[in-house]
């Protein structure tokens, strides 16, 4: 049973301390810090935890590793600042919101002999997880092609405080991209090269919920990309992201392979079910998940935040305590920093792509991470 602590009390940080409680049985949350002291001091004492400054809950002997929730700018010094203190570092997504520095924290790591990861920890649900033994299984075949798309009217009309997803750092490519692309890096192996367009529909949004309600924020980066991208598998992808969508109905993923077709369920959370279809002009073939571990109907939808179903899975965590595993058996995490790292690599040049109207070529590679079985899920799990 690992000691962990958490860094930044806010939004996310719920979901984490409940599920901690509820389904994990590997590590347990004992104390939490924020820069604002009225954040974790709430938090502390909702889940009975103990308060500390950021200083001190760095110095703490009895906490081995610590949950970075802070907001993305700041993903690196914080990461940064745990790894220095030869503690494990697990973030939220993204890793950084520059390579060089996601870079720079995966270098740390192995120098101080200690493990860095980062969310999304979606992908090791049952929904993603189970489209990648019928990838595996070659129930499809080899995927040749496919198409994601996230599109939102934008997080204005439900975060109290959304500005910091219209500065740079933000944006639905940093904020929502981690999910699909390490979905699809999961299923596919690391990309080759992107090639994007970008622009903002908007100049500014209006904040529809909460003490601002009705307040301005300036739009300044891109809010819609759609991108082409080259796996080095050999598949080809394209990608729609966008905050400036009021509605649609395009599937989160699908992928085509040369003996059918797969719809694969969202990746922002861990269940759903999958569509799949392996004669041609044929029917699709329904594959529930909802009987599985990280499948299980767990949360009751409550706003409108994405296209998703109105009972979902949500285990966010398990990121934590497959991490805690690996560090007992010295071997990779599955959501590791060379993952996360190709994952910034892939955001941020799809964004240079469109900045400058050009084919990039990406920096880095990653090894695909190994089938999360419910054999080995289950180990991690509560009785």
């Amino acid at each position: 049973m690992m000691k962990v602590g958490v860094i930044g009390c806010g939004n996310i940080a719920d979901i984490y301390f409940k599920n901690s409680k509820q389904y994990f049985n590997n590590f347990e949350i004992v104390a939490c810090a924020d820069i604002k002291e009225e954040a974790s001091k709430s938090f502390a004492e909702k889940y009975n935890v103990r308060q500390l400054s950021v200083d001190d809950i760095l110095a703490d002997n009895e906490i081995e590793f610590i949950i970075n929730l802070t907001i993305p700018n700041v993903h690196y010094e914080v990461s940064k600042s745990i790894l220095e203190s030869k503690k494990h570092s697990y973030s939220e997504k993204p890793l950084s919101i520059e390579f060089d520095d996601g870079k720079k924290l995966n270098e740390l790591a192995e120098n101080n002999n200690v493990y860095v990861g980062c969310a999304p920890d979606t992908f090791l649900g049952a929904g993603i997880q189970t489209a990648r033994k019928l990838i595996d299984d070659n129930s499809i075949g080899k995927v040749q092609l496919g198409s994601i798309s996230m599109a939102v009217p934008g997080h204005e009309i439900w975060h109290p405080n959304p500005d910091f997803y219209y500065q740079y750092g933000g944006g639905p490519i940093l904020d929502m991209g981690p999910y699909y692309f390490t979905a699809l890096v999961n299923l596919l192996g690391p990309v080759a090269n992107v090639e994007s367009k970008i622009k903002a529909v908007y100049e500014k949004r209006v904040i529809g919920n909460g003490d601002r309600k009705g307040q301005e924020v300036k739009v300044d980066i891109p809010t819609s990309i759609i991108s082409h991208l080259e796996f080095k598998s050999g598949a080809l992808i394209d990608a729609f992201f966008s905050f400036d969508v009021w509605k649609h109905n395009k599937n989160h993923i699908e992928l085509y392979g040369d003996k059918g077709s797969l719809n694969v369920p969202d990746p922002n959370m861990f269940g759903g079910q999958l569509l799949q279809c392996t004669s041609k002009g044929g029917e699709w073939e329904s594959i529930p998940t909802s009987h599985m571990n990280l499948g299980k109907y767990n949360i009751e939808k409550n706003h409108e935040r994405i296209n998703e179903d109105p009972t979902v899975a949500n285990y966010r965590g398990v990121g934590v305590a497959e991490m805690i595993n690996a560090i007992g058996k010295g071997i990779k995490n599955r959501c590791s920093g060379e993952l996360s790292l190709h994952v910034l690599d892939i955001m941020d040049s799809i964004l240079e792509s469109g900045k400058n109207n050009k084919k990039i070529n990406l920096r880095s590679e990653c090894e695909m991470p190994q089938y999360f079985s419910e054999e080995e899920n289950n180990t991690l799990l509560k009785g």
